[in-house]
């Protein structure tokens, strides 16, 4: 048998192995990974056993808090804490609580933990135990190193992956979907057989490579997404990703009607275990500007007829300054610059009168689109 037909025959195996679940953007894809064998390395990297008890691992995680601008951009109607009750290590496994209970102005409690370290490629295995209701909604999933909580229009062009999401009144559907410029989410679901349930734990995978990231539900290939060389429009996936597990509740994807007797629901995390992708050549990632701004004041408190000046005292050449409220770039409205006055005409044309605080932040971008960490600043009205 000749060269030509041994990789033939690979790419008939490719392609049948792709075949399956899911959608298939390209066969010539399937064909080049016969030619090329993406190779993981047979131990994990990083993750977490979750051997131990108590907080997430610090240098690990950092827990997410709060609800976001229009909650995190999908209506959620959760309030994310960093108390035990809802997010917190025991019995060997990471345990994230929904809960029905006022707090900061919610119905819900629940949590968010954010991977420290970001990978560019790799293998992902998740061992984890799905809770079911209708409006709960777990999910596992990764952003761009250019996603900013700040600033809603950095997403989807960051880039998201899915490693896993599952609507809570669905124990037959688990949900692989990727985001970017080209695609905001087009429905990506794939239903399981009859066995195994969600609420038992299964085994969630993902292989992520220069060409494709494949999905795995038990050793088993679910989908294939893969390069479409529409540049980083089309594929933003050879950034750093960040690993991002939570347990939301309610919001677009699932609805906005919550079964509140099924709470306390967890969400539990047996391993999570990162295996680096061993024979690529790894492109050069997207560093943000290492100069982060330096705000004076950090904070201000002022009556609703006083104006306050915020500046920006280290701006690095070549640089703009861009300042963001309510997940919105202000730069639309004519708010740039090194220096920013809040005035009284403008606090009553946004609707803000006394008793209320709110952040805003600000960050560097480059000619190059490159921006900075953001900083984040606090108006107090009395």
């Amino acid at each position: 048998m000749t060269a030509d037909t041994d990789i033939d025959r690979l790419a008939i195996v490719s392609i049948r192995d792709a075949d399956t679940i899911a959608d298939r953007s390209s066969k010539t894809v399937a064909w080049q990974d016969a030619v090329k064998e993406y190779k993981f390395s047979p131990s994990p990297s990083w993750g977490d056993e979750f051997n131990y008890a108590g907080a997430p691992d610090p240098k690990k995680w950092s827990i997410s808090t709060g609800n976001g601008y229009y909650g995190w951009g999908n209506h959620e109607q959760q309030y994310f804490t960093d108390r035990a009750s809802n997010v917190k290590v025991e019995d060997g496994r990471l345990k994230i609580t929904a809960r029905n209970e006022s707090y900061n102005d919610f119905d819900y409690t629940s949590g968010k933990i954010v991977s420290r370290k970001k990978q560019r490629y790799g293998r992902y295995i998740i061992s984890a135990k799905m809770p079911l209701g209708i409006g709960l909604w777990p999910a596992i999933f990764g952003f761009g190193a250019r996603h900013k909580d700040y600033d809603l229009k950095s997403w989807p062009k960051c880039g998201e992956f899915d490693i896993v999401e599952v609507k809570g009144q669905n124990d037959r559907q688990v949900n692989y979907n990727v985001h970017t410029a080209h695609s905001s989410g087009a429905a990506n679901m794939v239903t399981l057989p009859t066995n195994p349930s969600l609420s038992q734990f299964n085994e969630y995978r993902i292989d992520w490579t220069p060409a494709y990231i494949k999905w795995y539900f038990n050793g088993k290939l679910m989908r294939t997404f893969s390069k479409n060389g529409n540049g980083y429009e089309g594929w933003p996936f050879d950034d750093e990703f960040d690993l991002n597990i939570c347990l939301n509740v309610g919001g677009d994807f699932v609805g906005h009607n919550i079964n509140r007797t099924v709470m306390p629901a967890s969400m539990e995390i047996e391993y999570v275990r990162y295996y680096a992708l061993t024979n690529a050549i790894k492109n050069t990632s997207y560093a943000p500007n290492p100069v982060k701004p330096i705000l004076s004041p950090a904070a201000a408190e002022i009556s609703v007829s006083q104006s306050q000046t915020f500046k920006v005292t280290n701006v690095p050449a070549g640089t703009k300054v861009h300042w963001y409220f309510l997940g919105n770039d202000l730069t639309s409205s004519g708010i740039s610059g090194p220096q920013v006055t809040i005035s009284p005409e403008m606090l009553k044309a946004a609707g803000i009168t006394s008793g209320r605080s709110f952040e805003f932040f600000v960050d560097f971008i480059d000619a190059k689109g490159v921006s900075s960490e953001g900083t984040k600043g606090r108006l107090t009205i009395r």
